[in-house]
């Protein structure tokens, strides 16, 4: 990735973070985007592949936005939020697209490069809130716990621009890939850095548009927000 990339990724990160719901409930960040896109109402016989199919959605994009890790899991009545479509959902009596032979996709886990930025409580998932979306996830601790690197990189940005994000670092890693750390109390490292997984960044605050202690934590390909939960070792 190119400097003028980076810089224009950490610049779209902080744009976002200037947009905000006008009454976030608590420990909820404020740097959610307008949900563009429909919901899709699943039917009998529908799989997740087949709905994704339908609408010419991206499976992975679609299973990671709606926190679905196992596509089999879906059940009629359920309520799948497709990105990046317009138009009306399917309604009932929708054709079943059938895969042919060797067509079915798989959802990924790409579970092996990072490891949790905190120890502490998710209090608020990936996806979509109402009509907004969270690019990332919340994680309740006490004010002062220590954030760490997910994975080893080079600081992008690391300070306060007044955005809904507080005090915030962005890490650049390998395969332009990007975490941040939203909402920090103190930032321990500069910009240029370069930083070892596991290495302390930062300390859990309260900073920007916040109503309680906790690490708003997202992982992005480029500008493009992936559902951390989708890269993270599981939790036991």
């Amino acid at each position: 990735m190119t400097g003028r990339l980076l810089w224009l990724t950490v610049l779209a990160i902080l744009w976002a973070g200037c947009s905000s719901p006008s009454r976030p409930p608590v420990l909820r960040p404020v740097p959610d985007a307008e949900a563009v896109g429909v919901y899709h109402r699943v039917q009998r016989g529908e799989t997740l592949w087949s709905i994704c199919r339908r609408y010419g959605a991206d499976l992975q994009e679609v299973a990671e936005m709606n926190g679905i890790e196992d596509p089999s899991s879906i059940r009629p009545g359920q309520r799948i939020f497709i990105p990046d479509v317009s138009g009306p959902a399917a309604g009932a009596g929708a054709e079943t697209i059938v895969p042919q032979s060797g067509e079915r996709k798989q959802v990924r886990r790409y579970t092996g490069r990072f490891i949790w930025p905190v120890k502490g409580t998710i209090t608020s998932r990936f996806g979509i809130r109402g009509h907004r979306r969270h690019d990332g996830i919340d994680i309740a601790a006490p004010e002062g716990t220590p954030i760490v690197a997910a994975a080893a990189g080079k600081v992008l940005f690391a300070g306060n621009q007044g955005t809904g994000y507080g005090n915030l670092v962005i890490i650049h890693h390998e395969g332009d890939m990007i975490t941040v750390y939203a909402h920090c109390s103190q930032i321990l490292v500069a910009e240029g850095q370069r930083v070892r997984q596991g290495q302390e960044i930062a300390t859990v605050g309260s900073t920007g548009r916040s109503t309680g202690p906790h690490l708003h934590f997202e992982i992005r390909k480029r500008t493009k927000p992936r559902n951390p939960l989708f890269f993270l070792p599981k939790l036991d």
